[in-house]
């Protein structure tokens, strides 16, 4: 082999090599693949796009947990609009929390909620509302993290009270508890002492609508009443109290009424 020809074989393969480089997929950052999502067309993403924005990672977070922290509510949008189902939903933080965990506030809550109902829709043919089905509640809504702190008591903690009544309407859980035993009304009860109209407002709605949860106890074996009378939290526990009663009675009234009923028949 003649020393040109020897040249002309190496600065082949050096041209061929690069060529393939500059043809292979580039790993990119979230910016990168929020710009490459947000310039497609109407119609669903190709499908190695598709895998980039499952799999990709930067600082411990996902495209959609990224989005969901960032109130890019334009983005969450588009996801709907481009992914053929709902696995990105899966996706978890170093601390086990999903993208309902970081919403940012009440609007990417609801986009969010609007995208997964979209993705689930491309599923399945059954048209029931997606928020009523038991994958849902228990693998998102009421998903805990590393603390089994739900999404709820995720936004109540945030005092993002908007977003927590929103998860309450989509049958989030009220009764699930933290490793500390604290339930979602343990952890508000302790936000509505003092001047907080918009805390104690949410605390009346959970209490509406799961009387129920006045009567379970934290770590420490107290109530949400208990806990309200502790921090001196008198409007909390004037509500809570008047439910605490109520339910009493009622459960003492059914109890009556089914002993009649037993030694009648």
């Amino acid at each position: 082999m003649t020393h040109t020809k020897a040249i002309f074989l190496f600065l082949s393969f050096l041209f061929f090599s690069f060529s393939a480089w500059a043809q292979a997929p580039r790993p990119k950052t979230l910016a990168g693949l929020r710009h490459e999502i947000m310039s497609l067309h109407q119609g669903p993403a190709a499908e190695a796009t598709v895998r980039r924005v499952l799999s990709y990672r930067e600082n411990d977070q996902t495209l959609l947990l990224a989005a969901s922290q960032d109130r890019d509510v334009e983005l969450i949008a588009k996801l709907a609009q481009v992914l053929p189902d709902t696995r990105i939903f899966q996706a978890k933080d170093g601390r086990k929390r999903n993208a309902f965990h970081l919403a940012g506030d009440y609007n990417t809550a609801l986009e969010l909620m609007k995208t997964y109902a979209i993705l689930r829709g491309r599923e399945t043919d059954d048209l029931t509302d997606v928020f009523d089905r038991r994958a849902f509640k228990t693998a998102l809504i009421n998903a805990g993290d590393l603390r089994s702190e739900t999404p709820i008591m995720y936004q109540v903690r945030a005092r993002r009270y908007d977003v927590a009544f929103l998860y309450f309407t989509k049958n989030a859980d009220l009764n699930r508890k933290t490793v500390a035993g604290d339930t979602v009304l343990h952890i508000l009860v302790r936000q509505c002492s003092g001047n907080a109209p918009k805390a104690l407002e949410l605390l009346e709605s959970f209490l509406k609508g799961n009387p129920y949860s006045v009567f379970l106890k934290d770590g420490k074996g107290r109530t949400p009443l208990d806990l309200a009378a502790q921090l001196k939290a008198r409007i909390a526990f004037e509500k809570i109290n008047d439910v605490q009663q109520t339910e009493t009675e009622s459960r003492s009234r059914n109890i009556r009424i089914a002993l009649r009923n037993f030694f009648t028949n």
